[in-house]
């Protein structure tokens, strides 16, 4: 394979990316502490998005409780507008449980867990928002350059259909399948459809479908098959300097390719060849691996800047296995030491548990 030579650079210009779908408070039980942090798959590319300059908004539905109010001055801080993350007091906040584990070999995985560590009780769960809802901002004159989402629902059809007749780059990441209609359908929207083999591999027709340009399916420590032009190629993955939870790497990766391809909107078609799109995955890639060396889906923005992250990847590009860069340290911020009172209403509770792989 040809080496690309990566460059992590901030958005030029007022640029606005939007993104509609799963948005939570994740909750890290991490090697030395537990510690919270605004996740979700849409959580997370927004926030990375606005860490590289980006005008990022989510738009997804939260309650109006104490995990809302974490996510809120976390992407504060980030950048991220707020605007379109509803406050509704019907719903609670998705919370989402990161724990880990360690092989005979020393080898660590991650998985996720939808009850609570303390009262094994259900966690909130996503809860889309309603056309309703969403019509502000599809009744606005917006012009964004990008849309990500990653759950099909009513207001995400709705809201892609809007962005694509404004000439957004539209990416679909989805998890799973429910509803196989609404599911073709925003296939048919986007420009880019991202997902992983191991979750949806098994549906073949993925892999024939004429409606994105490109289709990118991420194979874990084996790197990810592209198709452009319906003429597939694969690449390697970037071996992760330093290991400690390859959670969110995804994000990243998604993060990366939007923003090295979004600003020119669904224009960067007119005149994209190969090559700039194998720099935009590999850039997504670098990206995936650098933050393995972090815990928590976006671990790298807290000890990491971009200036830090270039010299990183250009480490990785150079195959270099010493590492000479530094990470200058920060406070996790740690919330809360019981998490009972964040799960559902004690009614709702029940004594069993529920693991998502």
């Amino acid at each position: 394979m040809t080496r690309i030579d990566l460059q992590l650079n901030k958005i030029q210009g007022n640029k606005l990316a939007l993104g509609a779908g799963f948005v939570a408070l994740d909750i890290i039980e991490g090697r030395e502490q537990r510690f919270a942090a605004a996740g979700g798959s849409c959580g997370n590319v927004m926030a990375i998005l606005s860490w590289l300059g980006w005008n990022s908004a989510p738009i997804s539905r939260l309650g109006q409780d104490a995990a809302h109010e974490f996510i809120v001055d976390e992407f504060n801080s980030i950048g991220v507008k707020l605007d379109y993350l509803l406050s509704d007091s019907s719903v609670s906040t998705p919370i989402v449980i990161q724990k880990f584990a360690e092989s005979k070999d020393g080898v660590r995985s991650h998985r996720f867990s939808l009850a609570c560590p303390d009262c094994r009780g259900w966690l909130p769960r996503f809860r889309p928002m309603t056309i309703k809802q969403a019509a502000p901002l599809l009744e606005s004159n917006l012009k964004p350059k990008c849309f990500y989402f990653d759950r099909v629902t009513p207001s995400a059809l709705r809201l892609a259909s809007w962005v694509k007749e404004r000439g957004a780059l539209i990416m679909f990441e989805p998890a799973s399948v429910n509803d196989e209609r609404s599911f073709q359908r925003a296939v048919d929207l986007c420009h880019i459809l991202k997902y992983s083999d191991e979750r949806l591999g098994h549906l073949k027709d993925l892999e024939e479908t004429q409606h994105p340009k490109v289709i990118i399916k991420t194979q874990g420590e084996d790197g990810l098959a592209m198709r452009w032009q319906n003429r597939w190629s694969n690449l390697e993955a970037f071996d992760a300097p330093l290991f400690e939870d390859a959670a969110g790497s995804g994000d990243w990766c998604s993060a990366g390719i939007l923003h090295t391809l979004g600003g020119k909107g669904v224009d960067i078609f007119n005149d994209i060849n190969k090559s700039d799109l194998e720099r935009a995955i590999r850039l997504g890639q670098g990206l995936a691996a650098l933050n393995c060396g972090f815990e928590g889906a976006r671990g790298m923005m807290e000890f990491m800047d971009i200036k830090t992250v270039n010299k990183a990847l250009r480490s990785l590009t150079k195959s270099e296995r010493s590492l000479d860069w530094s990470i200058d340290g920060k406070e996790h911020r740690v919330f809360p030491k019981q998490l009972c009172d964040l799960c559902v209403e004690p009614k709702s509770r029940t004594n069993k548990s529920v693991e998502a792989a």
